[in-house]
């Protein structure tokens, strides 16, 4: 059987109050794969990798266009949409979008 758990999709940045409720979604979650794209990639500067046991990735366009130039403990694929598609088809056990 394969490894399941929970894909979070944000793209508000680190002040909108959803991005809020999906960290504490996260938190519970215990094993969740974050993936930031749009203003979600603000959250890189804001501390959300010092969460624990959770897997960051980040869209590279969205990186550069805000001249975000963080690259440890993130996972930035070169086909970000494609391997979030694969990772909801094929690990998913719950997807949520902020």
């Amino acid at each position: 059987m394969q490894e399941e758990y929970d894909v979070f999709l944000l793209t508000n940045s680190p002040s909108n109050l959803r991005s809020e409720l999906c960290l504490k979604l996260v938190t519970r979650s215990g094993n969740a794969r974050i993936y930031l794209a749009g203003d979600g990639v603000y959250h890189l500067l804001s501390g959300i990798l010092e969460l624990p046991g959770y897997i960051v990735y980040a869209c590279q366009e969205d990186l550069k266009a805000r001249a975000i130039n963080v690259r440890e403990k993130v996972i930035i694929p070169d086909n970000f949409y494609s391997v979030l598609v694969e990772d909801m088809m094929e690990h998913c056990k719950r997807a949520y979008t902020f």
